[in-house]
């Protein structure tokens, strides 16, 4: 692992850290799935090489098999989380594991010169064959089997996690690589040792998978490659399609005392499942993976993951604490150029754009929200204002609205010989009744009077803004007035001369 400080490449939503895994086809990065008010998580990410980003058919295919791996769920299969394709970038994003890969402790065993115990090696084997076959029944949504079938199982592709638990990677993948291997020369060579003969023949089964577990399961046995004595590769092929594979117990029969009758009867056990494995004829070969789990499990007691988990933190401490720095490293990197989330007391977050060597400075929608809210909030106050300030001042319309008086009726037309029979009426004093004055009635009948007539159009006259009220008396209705019969009209004679124009009377005709 390189030690030196590397500037973390931002695709999309993820930043990608330093370098942990080179492959063939891609590279592995530590990577960073960066989301609002400061949330990050560690990711394992996938960075196809250009030459392979840059072949169209290649990626069509890559991202199809993405897909379709998508849909594997079981605690024994490392998920794909997300497919990111930037300008000339593909990159697969997939939950990081805490642990060590299945090669690293395969040859840190070799180099120690110890064996992985044959419990810890079923326990292995049990786990990634429950994974197999969730994966082989995998089905779309509408129920539709997806007849998914991994293509690679090897020590690469299986991650020992801390707390015990086996899980295979890059489901779904391996067939967008196996197509690359047709013209893409040296890419085969390495994941050769694990396909079965009909792989190499171009077609893989859900059985083909069978296959390339068993020679894993052989090399946990026996602690070494299974083509460990082939000198090309035209001499592993024909291993393969012949079916020339050494046997677990011819291969250790030199070790049997050293062993022990119990362990040797163990393995003798498991021979003869491993073999029925790696069968040449597919019909030869257990039916499913559930199948072979049994069988191993039946076999040989699997080690718990507390005892897998024990093994893994034993014989990987040195890689595990050489991780643990890694990620010490790039989490104190990561907080020492990365901008601390605001708190909503502070205001809200309005900086938009990417951090230098960091992560995007993103608005949250919630402090958008708050913003926006504030802002129309805001301008509706200031309207509110506006519009009282300029409002014309209001005026008391009860104090303002003239006292209405009521008008008394029109005069009949009355002869002038009846005019001395009817009394003038004359107004009273303020406050005061009127009289009806020489009636010869031998008494005064008192009429209503309306003593705010005058102090109404007082009012009218000197309005000014703002205007004294003053209590109105109530208004009394007038006495009703005798009926007086109408005068005839002097028809004699029925006309009358204007000027020299003769009009006749109206009331004549």
């Amino acid at each position: 692992m390189n030690d030196q400080t590397q500037t973390s490449i931002e695709i999309g939503r993820y930043l990608l850290h330093r370098q942990i895994a080179r492959g063939g086809m891609a590279t592995i990065h530590i990577a960073r799935l960066v989301g609002d008010e400061g949330f990050t998580r560690i990711v394992a990410a996938k960075r196809l090489h250009p030459e392979f980003a840059e072949d169209g058919d290649f990626v069509s295919m890559f991202l199809d098999e993405a897909r379709i791996a998508s849909k594997v769920h079981h605690r024994n299969v490392v998920p794909v989380l997300d497919v990111v394709t930037t300008g000339q970038e593909v990159v697969l994003v997939q939950e990081y594991v805490h642990g060590a890969p299945l090669h690293t402790l395969l040859r840190t065993a070799h180099e120690a010169k110890t064996r992985v115990p044959i419990n810890i090696a079923v326990s292995i084997g049990c786990q990634v064959l429950a994974g197999l076959q969730a994966a082989h029944e995998t089905t779309d949504e509408l129920g539709a089997p997806l007849a998914v079938v991994h293509r690679d199982v090897s020590p690469q592709n299986v991650m020992i996690a801390t707390d015990g638990t086996a899980r295979l990677l890059d489901f779904g993948i391996a067939k967008a690589t196996m197509a690359a291997h047709i013209t893409r020369e040296g890419m085969f060579k390495g994941k050769l040792a694990y396909s079965a003969p009909e792989q190499i023949r171009g077609y893989a089964t859900q059985q083909s998978d069978l296959y390339s577990l068993s020679v894993v399961i052989w090399e946990l046995l026996v602690g070494h490659r299974l083509h460990n004595n082939a000198q090309s590769e035209a001499e592993l092929i024909g291993e393969v399609m012949h079916g020339r594979l050494a046997r677990i117990t011819e291969v250790l029969a030199p070790e049997r005392e050293r062993l022990g009758s119990n362990r040797w009867n163990q393995l003798e056990v498991l021979d003869a499942i491993i073999t029925k494995g790696l069968a040449v004829d597919q019909t030869k070969r257990w039916r499913t993976a559930a199948e072979m789990e049994a069988a191993l499990a039946s076999a040989v007691a699997p080690a718990s993951t507390t005892g897998v988990s024990g093994w893994i933190k034993n014989l990987g401490r040195a890689f595990l604490a050489d991780r643990d720095r890694m990620l010490a490293l790039e989490e104190a990197s990561y907080r020492a150029i990365a901008k601390p989330p605001r708190r909503p007391s502070q205001g809200p977050h309005t900086e938009v754009g990417t951090v230098a060597g960091g992560p995007p400075a993103m608005m949250s929608r919630r402090r958008v929200r708050l913003l926006v809210g504030g802002a129309v909030g805001g301008f509706m106050l200031v309207l509110a204002f506006i519009i009282w300030m300029t409002r014309e001042p209001a005026l008391d319309l009860a104090a303002t609205t003239p006292v209405p008086v009521a008008t008394p009726p029109a005069p009949l037309a009355v002869p002038p010989t009846l005019l001395r029979a009817v009394p003038p009426v004359l107004p009273a004093p303020l406050g005061g009744v009127s009289t009806a004055a020489g009636t010869g009635l031998g008494e005064s009948r008192a009429a209503p009077v309306r003593p705010m007539a005058n102090i109404a159009r007082t009012q009218r006259a000197t309005i000014r803004p703002v205007v004294r009220v003053v209590p109105r008396e109530p208004v009394r209705e007038p006495p009703p007035v005798p009926a007086v019969e109408p005068a005839k009209p002097d028809c004699n004679p029925p006309y009358y001369f204007d000027g020299a124009k003769k009009i006749f009377k109206p009331a004549c005709l």
